[in-house]
């Protein structure tokens, strides 16, 4: 519902403006947030009204009256900035002071950035009611953290806890700066915090500031010498000149608002002396580092005693485009000198030069002479009221930008963006506060606690459930069939690699004679057919069949081959003089790719030559059973290498299957000598079984290669009458084809298509007579039949004993074979237990880190889950 203009919980007549492209109206958004200011005011408060989630408005502070600011006591302008952001604030600094910053993201946040000496210690005093120190400079040495909390009580004291909040170690390494370390000699370490003192009255805290910050530019000297009561003999020098650790006040009182802010370093241009060149780009990158989130809305302060252009933070604000996150400050408008113009303020007031989103505003701190008075803060914003509406230009001609003059208005300026940025991020907080905790709780899954007791028997436990799983998914069945699927996949393609590789045959030989003699020579009766016929290709030696057309044209010269009977066998054997075909790369290769092309092949004239070699005297043209044997032996020669790269894809499924039942079982304890133990005990095993399968597989291949031997008569009979038809055929097409080829070489008349179709069709086995490799021809289909039928043999007898000896020994055998290394069941097994089970410290350390993380995002759950629900009370 939205409040009347008129009314003084308003924010002076106007809604929130949001950044971007946020909208003014209700949102409705995850985790029970929304991105309008329904949140705004404060639960509870006397005379106000829980908004409702779909309310449009926030009730606004209202400004500070003179009668107010004559009250000595009075936090009337601090009440103006925590006014309807106490739940939201509140909730941003609960989280911060968890560490969920450290743990997830930036959280939303105001930092006032300038250049040295443009007059921020005073904008903070200003803002805050705090007095920095303001001796050598070193408030603005390193970040300083300001958090008010309005007590719970109204009669509630005023505390001030000071903390050193340490997230960088000093490396003297390197001092100079880099992508990789921006921050030069600091690195980052595991955040510390420590406290540094607790004080009660105001007038202590820029003391005890001073004394704070020179701890923390005091890395490697113990925090507490710089401590309340213990620094009375402790140098005031400082070994750093700027530090990123940060100093932070967590403040409480009756009244205070509920705000956090950053007060950064001053960016500086030149460095004192040469060598501290690099403190120049480190404070530049540590306010680079604070205000690049999203979530950061910026303060920029400039004095008015300086050129604009000249400002440096207004260089970094541009560099890393974050003009529509940030608010102008303008200060000391009272040093001035008399008769300068106005007219670049006036512009950036009216937003025509070095425009900022949410304009500039203007404040006018205690002069020095206030300073050494005293005055109050109260004091200090009545003087400022004066100077504005008593003083040219700001009463006369720059009146028009009132309501952006004073720290009033400046305040109720960074209530509306810090509210406005706290509602739109916090959807997104929660969810990255749960995917952390989510991520820490799969981490401390893989780092449970080491067990107390009773360790053999959970070691046996743990060997048992190894046991169980391995032998599920060596037997296979759902939900266990993964491995065995696959092998059972390698198998069939081992299977095929050995049936493609079957023995072919050229059946064409250059050297068979021609059919008839060739005509006299003599003119050419027909030039143009002539012409003709020698574009047509010539039966050549490279112009071979085979009997398998899918395979290579490349044939591996036969042994049996006498010296005197090679004729021509190069050309004969697939040399030719065409580019080799480019290789695939290996890894590039599936399975048995590199056994293709292995399938031996066999000349005609190089059969004759094998049955010629192993004939003896007796009966002529018989062949002798030794031929044939000869060329089964060479048929199956072979076989090694596909049957080498099977058991080796077959080991290195195996031994994957077991170490990654063996991770998923002993997996908590992967870090101790137990698992790197176990993990050799099994490696040893699997190394020792697969070589006794290989040799058992050598020799199932020794024995097939020995000798040629089968007494499943039928079997072969069947395969070589299933083989010879198709070789005869393709034969006696090749030999009617080259009769043909002949005829037209001799006439001239060459023919094509289908009348040379008609032409072949016509030739019989009269014309070409009996083939003179008829019995060649039948050897190899003798042949083929023996390879169809021990191929076969030889696939199943491979893997029958993979499957009986090789997973079967697997199976139990590695259960066993732990057990006993591992000494689970000997007289010292407690005690060898223990030693095997201790983890390392390291581990400890991160699981011990992990819970402390895990804890504070569990607070953080329940706060932000509170916040959501409207009760955002936290212990």
């Amino acid at each position: 519902m939205a409040v009347p203009a008129s009314s003084r919980d308003t924010f002076a007549d106007r809604d929130v403006e949001m950044d971007d492209a946020q909208s003014s109206q209700v949102t409705t958004v995850d985790e029970g947030y929304q991105t309008s200011q329904s949140k705004g005011c404060i639960a509870g408060a006397p005379g106000t009204t829980r908004p409702s989630r779909h309310s449009t408005h926030i009730p606004a502070p209202r400004p500070s009256s003179p009668s107010d600011a004559e009250s000595p006591e009075s936090n009337e302008g601090l009440e103006i900035l925590g006014r309807g952001v106490k739940e939201l604030v509140q909730a941003i600094q609960a989280l911060r002071q968890l560490g969920v910053e450290d743990l997830v993201l930036p959280l939303p946040k105001i930092c006032v950035v300038g250049d040295q000496s443009v007059g921020k210690s005073s904008l903070i005093e200003a803002i805050s009611e705090i007095k920095v120190p303001r001796s050598v400079g070193t408030c603005t040495r390193c970040p300083l953290e300001i958090n008010l909390t309005e007590s719970v009580e109204s009669k509630g004291k005023w505390v001030c806890k000071v903390w050193l909040h340490k997230k960088y170690m000093r490396i003297d390494q390197s001092p100079a700066g880099s992508r990789a370390r921006p921050l030069g000699p600091w690195a980052p370490q595991e955040p510390e915090d420590f406290l540094f003192a607790t004080i009660h009255s105001k007038e202590e805290v820029g003391e005890v500031l001073y004394w704070a910050q020179l701890a923390t530019l005091n890395p490697g000297q113990p925090y507490e010498k710089y401590t309340p009561g213990e620094h009375a003999y402790t140098a005031r020098t400082f070994a750093s000149k700027f530090s990123p650790n940060v100093v932070r006040l967590d403040i409480s009182g009756p009244g205070l608002p509920n705000l956090s802010f950053y007060d950064l370093p001053g960016v500086i241009n030149v460095a004192e002396i040469e060598e501290e060149r690099y403190l120049v780009n480190l404070v530049k990158n540590l306010v680079k580092e604070y205000i690049r989130a999203d979530d950061c809305i910026n303060l920029l302060a400039i004095a008015m005693t300086d050129d604009a252009a000249n400002s440096s933070a207004m260089g970094i604000i541009r560099e890393i485009g974050a003009q529509n996150r940030t608010i102008g400050v303008l200060t000391k408008p009272d040093r001035v000198q008399r008769g300068e113009s106005f007219e670049q303020w006036k512009m950036m007031l009216s937003g025509e030069k070095y425009a900022v989103k949410h304009g500039y505003y203007v404040v006018k701190n205690p002069g020095q002479g206030s300073l050494d008075q005293r005055i109050d803060h109260s004091q200090a914003r009545a003087e400022e009221a004066e100077y504005f509406t008593g003083k040219e230009p700001w009463s006369s001609e720059l009146s028009i930008y009132s309501e952006r003059f004073g720290t009033a208005q400046l305040q109720t300026a960074l209530s509306q963006k810090l509210t406005a940025q706290i509602l739109t991020s916090l959807p997104r907080i929660h969810g990255q506060v749960r995917r952390k905790a989510e991520s820490i709780e799969i981490e401390l899954a893989t780092l449970p606690e080491p067990p107390a007791d009773n360790l053999p028997m959970i070691l046996m436990g743990k060997l048992t459930t190894l046991n169980r799983e391995i032998s599920q998914y060596l037997t296979g069945g759902y939900p266990y069939n993964d491995f065995q699927k696959a092998w059972n996949n390698l198998a069939v393609q081992f299977r095929k690699a050995i049936a493609d590789s079957r023995p072919a045959l050229i059946i064409t030989d250059p050297g068979e004679p021609p059919r008839k003699a060739p005509p006299p020579a003599g003119p050419d009766p027909a030039p143009r057919e002539t012409r003709e016929t020698a574009k047509r290709p010539q039966p050549h030696p490279q112009a071979i069949d085979l009997l398998d057309s899918e395979e290579e044209a490349q044939c591996k010269p036969d042994p049996g081959l006498s010296t005197s009977r090679k004729r021509g066998n190069a050309a004969v054997n697939g040399t030719t003089t065409s580019k080799p075909r480019k290789q695939p790369r290996m890894i590039d290769l599936p399975p048995f790719a590199t056994t293709k092309g292995l399938a031996r092949k066999f000349t005609l004239a190089g059969v004759r030559d094998i049955i010629q070699d192993a004939h003896v005297a007796g009966i002529p043209n018989q062949v002798e059973p030794k031929a044939i044997e000869r060329m089964s032996q060479m048929s199956v020669e072979h076989w090694d290498k596909p049957m080498k790269e099977f058991m080796q894809i077959t080991g290195n499924k195996l031994q994957k299957l077991i170490l990654d039942r063996l991770e998923d079982v002993f997996g908590a304890w992967k870090q101790t000598a137990l698992f790197t133990e176990a993990t050799a005990i099994v490696n040893g095993f699997l190394s020792q079984a697969l070589t006794a399968q290989r040799e058992a597989a050598e020799r199932v291949y020794r024995l097939e290669n020995f000798k040629p031997m089968t007494y499943n008569g039928a079997a072969l009979d069947q395969a070589r009458e299933a083989a010879l038809p198709d070789i005869r055929a393709r034969r006696r097409d090749a030999r009617i084809a080259r009769y043909l080829e002949e005829q037209e070489s001799r006439s001239g008349r060459v023919t094509s298509g289908s009348d040379r179709q008609k032409k072949l069709a016509t030739i019989t086995d009269v014309h070409i007579g009996v083939d003179p490799y008829h019995q060649e021809v039948d050897v190899i289909g003798t042949v083929r039949g023996y390879y169809d039928c021990a191929f076969s043999r030889f696939v199943d007898t491979i893997c029958r004993d993979v499957q009986g000896e090789l997973f079967a020994k697997c199976r139990n055998g590695i259960y066993m074979e732990l057990e006993e290394e591992l000494g689970v069941m000997e007289g010292d097994a407690n005690e060898r237990c223990a030693r095997l089970m201790a983890e390392d410290p390291q581990r400890e350390i991160k699981r011990a880190q992990l819970k402390r993380e895990k804890e504070k995002l569990a607070k953080a759950q329940d706060w932000l889950a509170n916040l959501a629900d409207g009760s955002p009370e936290m212990e």
